[in-house]
């Protein structure tokens, strides 16, 4: 999976939520910046979670606050084509 289809599918999941494409920057805070919620964080990991096939460790969860912090972390995560 390439970085672009990462980002492109992780904006589908935001967009689908009801958050608009022109906010998703790598700074766009979660809570802080987007409006989220505590619920509304675990629902877009759970979506997350199931749209990329992955499961991401509890604790890893705090880690991601950012959409950024959540695109470099699925990129770790991800095999890439070239």
């Amino acid at each position: 999976m390439t970085h672009t289809r990462i980002t492109d599918q992780l904006s589908d999941i935001l967009t689908n939520l009801g958050i608009r494409s022109t906010a998703l920057t790598d700074e766009a805070h979660f809570i802080r910046d987007l409006g989220f919620d505590s619920l509304d964080v675990t629902d877009l990991l759970l979506q997350v979670e199931t749209q990329f096939g992955i499961r991401i460790p509890d604790e890893d969860w705090s880690k991601l606050q950012t959409f950024g912090q959540l695109k470099h972390y699925l990129s770790s995560e991800m095999v890439f084509e070239s």
